[in-house]
């Protein structure tokens, strides 16, 4: 039953091709571009940790989100429902087989950005790279989870996303510095996952400075957004139910 679940979730992640290319096909023009215009000092690094880290967070948050709608809507896990298996664990099984298609999607993104704007890839980058993509891409998709139990429609979808993704990406220094910005964008920026992912992910290329806060936050969010994403799961959609409901009074 696992592994069923797991190849199946494999599968339709593949064919989320509009997910796909956010995250990779973008991305990857963003780096292309950029590099053109921006080729000197620090922002090679910069260029790289910051487009990395948007498509970890676009392929996690919004690419799951639409996909448990999707099969939810058509009824997919209603039939699972009647299986022993608890939910928890079933939410772990497509985290995790999202999860392994989001890190092969960031680091071919990393592995091409570092070779096209001409910057070293070393044993050490590489090896603490992998270890923070694997932290991030499991966070963001915990998070895209949530967002999947929470919205009712693919407009929900995108709006909750979008409350969370921009801010994320806004308040963080991932392109640019914050220093001159109010004190209450820097505290807030702070607080999400996103800025300490991406600043992890340039200590790992530049080998220089602290990842600890780049796993510890995000783990921490991961692991809140795992129980809450098991709490407010919902097996049949929010219309099923009502129609369900319908009939009975009827």
């Amino acid at each position: 039953m696992v592994n069923t679940i797991f190849r199946s979730m494999l599968v339709t992640s593949l064919r989320d091709k509009i997910t796909l290319f956010y995250s990779l096909m973008f991305p990857l023009a963003l780096i292309i571009g950029l590099g053109f215009y921006f080729d000197d000092g620090e922002m090679p690094v910069k260029i790289v940790s910051g487009v990395t880290a948007i498509s970890t967070i676009f392929w996690g948050m919004q690419g799951i989100a639409f996909q448990v709608h999707f099969q939810r809507n058509k009824g997919v896990y209603k039939f699972l429902k009647l299986t022993p298996m608890p939910t928890m664990l079933f939410v772990s099984i497509m985290i995790l087989a999202r999860t392994v298609i989001g890190i092969v999607v960031n680091m071919v993104v990393w592995g091409i950005g570092m070779l096209f704007l001409q910057i070293d890839i070393t044993f050490g980058s590489f090896l603490t790279t992998f270890l923070l993509i694997v932290v991030g891409t499991l966070c963001f998709t915990s998070i895209g989870f949530v967002i999947s139990n929470l919205a009712n429609n693919e407009g929900q979808i995108n709006m909750y996303s979008n409350l969370l993704q921009l801010p994320m990406i806004f308040m963080s220094q991932a392109f640019y510095s914050l220093q001159n910005a109010p004190d209450w964008v820097k505290i807030i920026g702070k607080l999400l996952p996103f800025e300490h992912y991406v600043k992890g992910l340039r200590n790992a290329i530049t080998l220089d400075g602290s990842i600890t806060l780049a796993i510890i936050i995000p783990l921490a969010f991961m692991i809140g957004s795992l129980v809450l994403s098991t709490y407010t799961f919902k097996w049949e959609s929010k219309t099923t139910t009502m129609m369900k409901k319908s009939k009975k009074l009827a």
